[in-house]
């Protein structure tokens, strides 16, 4: 469970929403209360020591990127934890890098996976078989395609919330 302050670093992916809405139906507690999105940073830098320069910096990343293109034509999965990857993943991942980078002090979720690849949660802390039937049930909506045109600086006090939008412009 975040603390009250938390942020992070997401791109939203509004195509995946309805299938997120589905599975949250069918498998209550399973599915986050958030936007379907794929993490650039979590956890980011607490809402109470965020400078203007941090934001500066986060306007200056997103703008020189251009919106970008995926697919999520696969689900993936391990230990109750359901998931669909991007593709392409390159451009996601180089983006990921290069925020991470300007901020080395913090380590995607808490350096407890190394670095991950990009991806997009659907559940996590399932049991095997309900893993298994939530990739079932999601399988069936695939492909999902989406173009990634802003990024969300979201804070969570009681629930997530979006504190700032960053368009991915390409300048």
């Amino acid at each position: 469970m975040p603390k009250s302050g938390q942020s992070g670093v997401v791109l939203p992916v509004p195509a995946a929403d309805p299938v997120l809405d589905r599975v949250r139906e069918r498998y209550p507690g399973l599915v986050r209360e958030v936007p379907a999105h794929v993490s650039v940073l979590y956890p980011f830098l607490d809402v109470d020591v965020l400078t203007p320069d941090d934001l500066t910096a986060l306007d200056d990343i997103f703008t020189s990127q251009a919106p970008l293109d995926v697919s999520f034509a696969t689900c993936a999965g391990h230990g109750g934890f359901v998931y669909l990857p991007p593709e392409p993943v390159e451009a996601l991942d180089a983006l990921s890098v290069e925020v991470q980078e300007h901020w080395p002090q913090l380590l995607p979720y808490g350096g407890a996976y190394g670095r991950p690849r990009p991806h997009l949660t659907i559940v996590m802390g399932a049991d095997e078989p309900t893993a298994a039937r939530v990739s079932e049930d999601v399988r069936a909506h695939l492909p999902l395609h989406a173009t990634l045109g802003e990024a969300w600086l979201v804070v969570f006090t009681d629930h997530w919330s979006v504190h700032r939008r960053f368009r991915l412009d390409g300048r």
